[in-house]
């Protein structure tokens, strides 16, 4: 079957399953079950979507191994060990050149609290007998204490996305700027919209980023985002390691490409409402780069994570033939690999020990939920409150006009670029980024550019002003 793929949906099509999204789980359940009629459909173009913006560690050694229970710890654990292990497998079966590399992995402790908890760590590995060493490591930025495992590696995340999708090329029909808005089951089928057309499937699998309506699985009232900033800077030497402060405040990870080598730093993580002024946020991870390593950033990104309340994915069957998976905690790659290993194995009524585990109907850590709830509804009032940042500088002004509220930016050469200040989702007021000159939601993380255009989801519909 010769595949769709850098073609958009232009007529209706039929197809026994569906997957929307094609990144790391979208791409790697098509894997799973290739064998099948399946039809992939991406809003933008494959490669370039969350999953490219990672750090691209495969690492076990994270700092969200320790959970409510032995039980989750022990599975959890085992989950990750057997992503890694699948991807390791797809690279080498399929041959791609994905730059991946095997090299340590450290956990490390910069207080006396996170040292504590990094021994619960090492309890976990000693219950699973997985060998680690405690090692002390100048590399490192003034750890107190770390703990090291060998058996891990890295890779290029987005030369792995698009080694996926040309593995698949022959198989299934891909479809790129493809955006799905809604859906209906009807006849015991999904009738989904698609640039307005309409694909009927009798499976129908949401691996978006974040689910594309507030209806599947309720994840906007189950989760968190969580915003992180990354700069790559240019060194000497590929040190052949990765690492993570014990609260993931701190990560680093070496690359080589050509002849050069680089170190990715990643700082500056927290909740989404609290990192919007993006020019101070950046000038702090400048900062932090020049104080502890004496280097100047060559690239500048950031990326945002669905963080769960118990932080364990939510992905798997949600109702008859109806899959979503998301809720990655931060560590996309391991956990979209089994997400997609697991909701594959329940099409084909194969039992995964991980099934429960990662229930997306489930309700757990009440506590957070709370805590996580309260703080989107204050971010959603604060945006209706607040309209002009202080760190806002004079070419943009949010104003009313008729009971509408606009954005307005002027660039560089006085031209106006005006676009309705409210995301569609879930009817947030934006946030403009100077960074990345972008309008951002502080509630889910919908981006949307200075004409309005849709960036990025969960919403799926732009906000421009239509010029009269």
């Amino acid at each position: 079957m010769k595949t769709k793929a850098n073609k958009k949906v232009t007529k209706d099509l039929e197809t026994d399953i569906l997957i929307i999204g094609g990144g790391i789980t979208g791409l790697s359940t098509a894997y799973f079950l290739q064998d099948k009629k399946v039809i992939l459909i991406d809003k933008g173009k494959i490669g370039y979507g969350k999953t490219s913006y990672s750090t691209g560690k495969l690492t076990y050694l994270q700092d969200s191994l320790l959970k409510d229970s032995k039980e989750k710890e022990n599975l959890y654990l085992s989950s990750q060990i057997e992503a890694i292990k699948l991807i390791k497998d797809i690279i080498i079966e399929n041959s791609i050149k994905c730059n991946y590399e095997s090299n340590s992995s450290f956990l490390y402790a910069t207080n006396k609290k996170e040292k504590r908890n990094i021994l619960k760590i090492e309890n976990i590995l000693k219950r699973n007998m997985i060998s680690y060493k405690v090692k002390d490591n100048n590399n490192l930025y003034n750890p107190i204490y770390s703990i090291k495992v060998d058996d891990t590696a890295v890779i290029n995340p987005a030369r792995y996305i698009l080694g996926l999708k040309e593995v698949l090329t022959e198989k299934i029909e891909i479809y790129e700027n493809s955006i799905a808005k809604d859906f209906e089951y009807k006849d015991n089928q999904f009738l989904v919209k698609v640039n307005n057309n309409i694909i009927k499937a009798k499976i129908l699998i949401v691996a978006t980023h974040y689910p594309f309506l507030v209806s599947l699985g309720l994840i906007p009232f189950k989760t968190h985002i969580e915003k992180s900033y990354l700069l790559a800077t240019k060194v000497d030497k590929n040190k052949k390691f990765n690492a993570i402060s014990e609260k993931g405040n701190y990560s680093i990870r070496f690359y080589s490409d050509n002849e050069d080598d680089y170190m990715i730093y990643c700082s500056c993580s927290n909740k989404l409402s609290k990192n919007i002024d993006n020019e101070k946020i950046v000038s702090n991870i400048s900062w932090e780069l020049k104080s502890r390593f004496n280097k100047k950033p060559q690239y500048i990104w950031s990326n945002t994570d669905i963080m769960s309340s118990d932080l364990i994915p939510l992905a798997g069957k949600l109702d008859k033939n109806l899959y979503i998976a998301t809720g990655y905690c931060t560590w996309g790659l391991t956990n979209g690999t089994i997400s997609a290993k697991v909701i594959s194995d329940e099409i084909r009524n194969v039992q995964n020990k991980y099934t429960k585990l990662l229930d997306p109907s489930r309700m757990s850590n009440i506590v957070n939920l709370v805590v996580n709830n309260l703080q989107t509804a204050k971010t959603y009032v604060l945006s209706k409150v607040i309209k002009n940042y202080s760190f806002y500088r004079d070419n943009v002004e949010v104003y009313t006009e008729n009971g509408i509220r606009y954005g307005k930016y002027i660039d560089e050469n006085k031209n106006e670029h005006i676009v309705y200040n409210k995301c569609p989702h879930m009817k947030c007021n934006l946030i403009f980024n100077s960074i990345s000159k972008t309008w951002d939601c502080p509630c889910h993380s919908s981006r949307f550019d200075i004409d309005g255009n849709i960036i990025c989801g969960p919403s799926c519909y732009s906000i421009k002003v239509e010029k009269k």
